[in-house]
């Protein structure tokens, strides 16, 4: 198959998914600005895709390009390092042409070099795109949430999904929600599930994961936690407190390396 006829075949996977999965969940949507779950997960997918491929392509044209100059580089190479040396040259021509040998031989061997880190970073993104086809079958057999309890008593602070910097003005990604809440307001869990991290969270104080099946969630911004490892927890149940006066929820479906995280902020029980 071309690399041309891998991308559209890629592409069909992917928007064919968002148009089946947008369809069904449409009926369910009504006036709702933001999508299902579903559609949520197979639109990233989507987009994750065409990176992929975008990505995979302009690799693809620096490969055949590497390839074309290592064979030119070769050719030449083979023609300096095959001349004749003439047995009355003087040292000087003898220093010379050692130069061109040794010039001849180290350009083989730098095109070489990056031939094979763009060959290895093709393979990475031939071998993502696999995950994410099969990431994507996997959307209709999830399990997902209907509705969630929220991790503390307040108001929206931050919203999910992507935002400006203010100073730096770079588009950025906000991956849950903040809820602005009482100085150490108690956190309680959104939903049944089973704790399986309880510590530091890089940016987010400490933080609880718990596992509900096919999706996990992030309850962090916390401050001392007593809750240990392996506890089973019902939706309502303290978790810890908040650290200053904000707590932090992620929602992430069990799909692909890491999971992929949904907006939460539909699924919040009134």
């Amino acid at each position: 198959m071309s690399r041309v006829s891998a991308i559209a075949f890629s592409l069909a996977i992917a928007f064919a998914l968002l148009l089946a999965i947008g369809t069904i969940a449409s009926a369910d949507d009504g006036d709702r600005g933001t999508p299902d779950p579903r559609t949520q997960l197979t639109q990233q997918l989507a987009a994750e895709m065409q990176t992929i491929e975008q990505t995979l392509g302009t690799v693809g044209d620096k490969l055949s390009a590497a390839d074309a100059q290592r064979l030119r580089r070769i050719r030449a190479a083979y023609r300096i390092l095959r001349a004749p040396l003439n047995s009355e040259a003087s040292e000087s021509d003898r220093m010379s042409s050692a130069r061109r040998r040794a010039a001849a031989r180290l350009l083989i061997e730098r095109d070489t070099a990056e031939r094979t880190l763009l060959a290895s970073e093709a393979a990475q993104l031939t071998a993502a795109r696999t995950t994410k086809i099969t990431a994507s079958g996997q959307i209709p057999t999830l399990t997902l949430p209907e509705q969630i309890g929220r991790p503390a008593k307040g108001e929206i602070a931050r919203g999910f999904g992507s935002y400006e910097h203010e100073r730096s003005k770079a588009t950025l990604s906000r991956r849950g929600l903040d809820f602005e809440c009482d100085h150490h307001a108690p956190a309680s869990a959104p939903a049944d599930g089973v704790v399986r991290y309880a510590g530091p969270i890089r940016g987010l104080d400490n933080g609880v994961i718990l596992d509900h099946g096919d999706y996990l969630t992030v309850i962090a911004k916390l401050g001392e936690l007593t809750i240990p490892v392996g506890t089973q927890v019902s939706r309502g149940d303290r978790l810890g407190r908040a650290a200053r006066y904000r707590v932090y929820l992620e929602v992430r479906a069990k799909i692909g390396p890491g999971g992929l995280p949904i907006d939460p902020e539909p699924l919040l029980a009134d």
